[in-house]
């Protein structure tokens, strides 16, 4: 016993190390994935911060603007258009690593160069014509005209320079151009990516410049977890030295394929730089001095708008990354949206309105305007200042900038909404009136007037739009922390996260924000916070349910289980802390299989064993009752009130005497299996065979209401089994005589339960109950009869069977007189002749008691008439004729003492 005791107990020990090895090989880590991602959908759904807002280059963008990747022109516009409009800060999640190929500048293509091949020409045919006029008009002498031509000639070159330098302009710099964008708009961040291994393509000059320039000044490192970088890929120079800052994009994927945690810090050659999102949004907090702690990143006196400086610690797991907390949403559904097209709609509608208002200007329409200078001045001179501040390092007319460009606008709209269309038209009927009907000069108004029409309608239809997509960029980008990244149909920069199986990378920047910004901050607790929890709950489990049975450690085992669990899921939803649930649950869980699985072996091999042992013994039904309550069985008795069945064969002994030990074998097995089975059929338990004897009861070890009735049955039915049986015996000569069974039967309290040791027991049963039981069956060799019963059996089966009731007597060992009968047949299937005996029995036995000899002697002879065989009848007839001879004494009470056994 203390071996199993010490085995058991070394259960939860070895699961919780087996637990710990797979863990630590991380053989358990997707399958713990998936259980943190079950959590994480039980929490609520994370607010949103309304600054962020992602940029998107979608289909809608690409449709109208053409194949990705774009010319980088339309990045750098943009910009100074987020500029105008006050967006905060603006996050480039596109690598521009590689220098671009020389771009075409639209505007001197379209525009300067077509102008300024207008206004040359223009001047050199003018020089020409006033030069040949001047020679035929005699002001300039023929001889003297060689030295002017030679100075039209200087004039025609210096013409021509100034077309090769326009020319030159038209291939624009495009990598220049945004970094000058960069510049202007100040606070735009770009890509500088954490590579594991040198890279020789990387110019020396712009690592040394990202070393110095864009990593992080204020980093205090207590921590020895970070993983230093083999190598960086910035941005290329031209625009990295522009921008305002740059972090690394690149993002952890776990085991699984998805992506829950990034690297908020990573370092190189001893520098530090922040990931994408997370280093702008340090220059949002007040570019804070941060910490570096094993199980944290602290930002110093950090500065959330609206809010007191205050420290702000970032919560690492224990492999130092940081979880993001998800929105639940898809990627259309998460965070604002707006796609890029609408900074490039507003140009061109920009460039449309100008278009308008030059052709308007070069019509005269524009003298109308009653302000204090041309109304495309402001628009010129906001061009002028946009290029003097490209040019410029540290641009510093940018609100002056939007100012003008605020009045040009609003000046626009004042005009093609105002009364300079009506005054125009007035104007021109006033004219027309005044021409002849029909003239050239009528037709020449009629059409002006229709042009101006049809200017101002189209003119004020694109400024009408142009301001719902000014006002819509307004709302949208004022103030806001852009993201911007490529989430067309074709992107390939797509990932999974805990809620959605298909979410646009660029997104997992805005999270990261965001979990920060309104501090949804998750914990992880380390591994063997679980392997402590799973130790203390198996040892637990072990204690509550080694000593259960195995409903009872089920229920136990399941309870604790749940218990676990449902802690572990309040506890994170409480507090957003992660205890890694598998090692603790898997611990539990395989200690309450392996302690259930011994109980059920231990049940089923003590089921085994009552089946064996009681096969024999004992009814199928029987047997089931004790498998479901073995407890019935445990070593020790009980006082329990039953009936008590002994049966014996008469003159086995002689039998025995002429068969030899394998035929009275064979013959003592096939008696004493048909009896046995009538016996188990009826629910009785047989205690033992004693040679020929059967010694059963009933009552026990289950209980019947009805255990003297299944007795009495049982008794009956053997005697006729019993014919059946002599005829087969006689034919097959298994037997030299007839065997006849004789069967006493009591009923009472009497001791059941299994008696001896826990090696060696008995399930038997004892007391002066099964002592009188016993006797009766002795009992009726004097009487001649096979069955008898005791009075108290009679009483609780007097309703199902027939009886013949003879003397009370004292049997051997048993002071109190009891009442005997002989059990005859079931009622239902006693014969009349039978019913007919046993009434005139009870007269004769009436008679007997009244101590009228001749009486009862009459009705004696006539049951003799009836049952010539009747050995009850003989009995009493001899005592008759004995006590007429010599009657009993005085205070005869009626009662015989039987002296034999």
């Amino acid at each position: 016993m203390k071996k199993k005791i010490a085995f058991d107990f070394l259960i939860p020990i070895l699961i919780v190390a087996a637990v710990s090895v797979l863990s630590l090989a991380g053989l358990l880590s997707t399958a713990e994935h998936g259980m943190y991602d079950l959590f994480l959908h039980m929490k609520p759904q994370v607010e949103e911060d309304d600054r962020i807002l992602l940029l998107d280059v979608d289909d809608l963008a690409i449709a109208k603007v053409g194949t990705w990747p774009w010319n980088r022109s339309y990045m750098a516009n943009g910009l100074i258009l987020m500029k105008e409009f006050s967006t905060d800060y603006v996050v480039f999640d596109i690598e521009y690593t590689e220098k671009s190929p020389l771009g075409v500048n639209q505007e001197v293509l379209n525009e300067e160069i077509p102008d300024l091949l207008d206004q040359e020409f223009q001047n050199i045919n003018m020089n020409v014509q006033d030069l040949f006029q001047a020679v035929a008009s005699g002001a300039i002498p023929a001889d003297q005209a060689e030295g002017f031509v030679a100075d039209l000639i200087g004039m025609t070159n210096e013409s021509k320079e100034k077309l090769r330098k326009a020319i030159r302009q038209i291939a624009r710099n495009n990598d220049l151009l945004l970094g000058r964008g960069a510049a202007y708009f100040e606070d735009s961040y770009f890509t500088v990516n954490m590579l594991d291994e040198e890279d020789e393509d990387v110019p020396e000059e712009l690592r040394q410049y990202a070393l110095s320039e864009i990593s992080l000044p204020s980093v205090e490192n207590n921590a020895s977890w970070s993983k230093p970088a083999g190598d960086i890929r910035p941005a290329i120079l031209p625009i990295l030295s522009r921008a305002g800052g740059a972090g690394f994009p690149n993002i952890i994927i776990d085991e699984d394929g998805v992506r829950r945690r990034v690297n908020l810090l990573r370092s190189y050659q001893d520098n530090f730089f922040g990931q994408l999102a997370f280093r702008p949004l340090l220059d949002l907090l007040g570019s804070p001095s941060i910490r570096l702690e094993n199980k944290s990143i602290v930002l110093e006196s950090a500065r959330i708008p609206g809010e007191e400086p205050q420290d702000i610690s970032l919560p690492l797991t224990p492999e130092h990354n940081f979880l993001i907390t998800w929105p639940k949403s898809t990627f259309a559904d998460s965070f604002r949206h707006l796609s890029y097209y609408y900074l490039v709609l507003h140009d061109r509608q920009v460039d449309s309105l100008i278009h308008n208002l030059q052709i308007m200007e070069s019509s005269g329409m524009l003298s109308y305007y009653r302000g204090d200078t041309g109304l495309l001045e402001p628009y010129r001179y906001a061009e002028r200042l946009r290029e003097q501040m490209l040019e410029e390092e540290e641009p510093t007319e940018i609100e002056e900038y939007r100012q003008v460009r605020e009045f040009f606008f609003t000046e626009t709209g004042k005009f093609l909404n105002g009364d300079a269309q009506q005054e125009m038209i007035s104007d021109i009927e006033g004219a027309l009136s005044a021409a002849e009907p029909g003239s050239d000069e009528a037709v020449y108004y009629e059409q002006v007037r229709n042009d101006v029409k049809t200017t101002f309608n189209s003119t004020r239809e694109i400024y009408n739009n142009l301001v719902k997509t000014r006002t819509r960029l307004e709302e949208d980008i004022k103030g806001a922390f852009i993201i911007v990244g490529h989430t067309g149909t074709s992107t390939t920069d797509r990932g999974v996260n805990p809620f959605q199986k298909v979410y646009d990378n660029v997104g997992t920047h805005a999270a990261v924000i965001n979990s920060i910004l309104t501090r949804s901050f998750i914990d992880e607790l380390p591994l063997w916070y679980s392997l402590l929890i799973g130790l203390a709950l198996t040892a637990l489990l072990f204690f509550a349910i080694r000593n259960m049975e195995p409903v009872g450690a089920t229920i136990t085992g399941i309870i604790i289980l749940l218990v676990l669990v449902g802690g572990l899921i309040g506890f994170f939803l409480v507090t957003s802390i992660y205890v890694p649930v598998l090692p603790a649950l898997i611990s539990t869980g395989a200690t309450f299989l392996m302690l259930l699985v011994f109980k059920l072996m231990i049940t089923a091999k003590e089921k085994n064993y009552i089946r064996n042992a009681f096969s024999h013994y004992l009814s199928t039904d029987v047997i089931n009752d004790l498998l479901t309550d073995p407890d019935k069985l445990n070593l020790g008795g009980e006082k329990k009130h039953m009936t008590a069945f002994f049966s014996d064969v008469k003159g086995f002994s002689t039998v025995s005497e002429h068969l030899d030990p394998s035929d009275l074998v064979k013959l003592l097995n096939a008696y004493l299996t048909d009896m046995s089975d009538i016996i188990l059929s009826l629910h009785g338990t047989i205690d033992k065979y004693e040679g020929d004897a059967i010694i059963a009861f009933y009552g026990a070890p289950i209980e019947f209401q009805d255990h003297a009735k299944r007795a009495c049955l049982s008794a009956v039915r053997i005697k006729k089994m019993e014919r059946i049986l002599n005829e087969h015996f006689l034919q097959e000569n298994l037997s030299p005589t007839p065997l006849y069974t004789r069967i006493g039967v009591n009923t009472g309290e009497m001791v059941v339960g299994n008696m001896g040791t826990a090696k060696k027991m008995d399930y038997t049963i004892m007391g002066n109950s099964v002592n009188l039981a016993a006797r009766l069956e002795g009992v009726n060799k004097q009487y001649g009869t096979w069955l008898l019963i005791s009075e108290d059996t009679y009483k609780e089966a007097e309703n199902d069977i027939s009886v013949r009731m003879l003397d009370r007597v004292r049997v051997v060992g048993i002071n109190k007189p009891v009442r005997l009968y002989e059990l005859v047949d079931e009622r239902s299937e006693t014969p009349s002749e039978m019913n007919e005996a046993i009434e005139v029995f009870h007269e004769g036995l009436k008679h007997f008691e009244e101590k009228s000899w001749d009486k009862a002697e009459n009705r004696f002879q006539e049951v003799k008439r009836i049952l010539p065989e009747d050995g009850p009848s003989n009995l009493f007839l001899d005592r008759c004729k004995k006590f007429k001879k010599k009657p009993p004494a005085a205070n005869w009470d009626g009662v015989f003492n039987l002296t034999m056994k």
